[in-house]
C-alpha cells in the first residue's frame, strides 16, 4: 500500500507541474519610424526578463516586456529601436510557483538624420 501511495503522490506532482511558451504580440517597431526612415543597424538581437510568481502573484508582464526590449536594445551597439519585434513567454510553473520569462527578439536599426544645410 505504501508504494502505491508513493506512485499516486508522485503522479499528483507531476500533473501539477509543467511548462509553456507562448507568443505575445508582433510589432513593425519599437518606436515610430521618423520620415526620414532607418538604416538596419546589425543583425537580430535579443532581451530577456525573468520573474519569479507565487500564489499566481507577480509583477506586470509590460514591465517584463520593458525590461526584456531595453535588454535586446542595449546589446545592439547605439541602434535607435527595434523593429520586426516579436514578444514571447515562457513559463514554467510546478504547484504555487511560476517562473515566467519574457524574450524579445528584432531587428536594430538606427534612425536617418536630415543631412545639415
Amino acid at each position: 500500500m505504501t508504494k502505491m501511495l508513493k506512485v499516486a503522490a508522485a503522479g499528483c506532482l507531476a500533473a501539477a507541474c509543467g511548462c509553456m511558451t507562448s507568443p505575445v504580440a508582433f510589432k513593425s517597431s519599437s518606436a515610430p519610424i521618423p520620415p526620414q526612415g532607418y538604416t538596419v543597424a546589425g543583425s537580430d538581437v535579443t532581451g530577456s526578463s525573468d520573474q519569479i510568481w507565487v500564489f499566481g502573484l507577480g509583477g506586470s508582464l509590460g514591465v517584463q516586456q520593458h525590461k526584456a526590449y531595453k535588454a535586446a536594445l542595449a546589446s545592439a551597439n547605439g541602434a535607435d529601436a527595434l523593429v520586426g519585434m516579436s514578444i514571447e513567454q515562457h513559463t514554467l510553473f510546478a504547484m504555487f510557483f511560476a517562473m515566467k520569462s519574457v524574450t524579445v527578439t528584432g531587428t536594430p536599426v538606427k534612425f536617418n538624420t536630415p543631412a545639415s544645410k
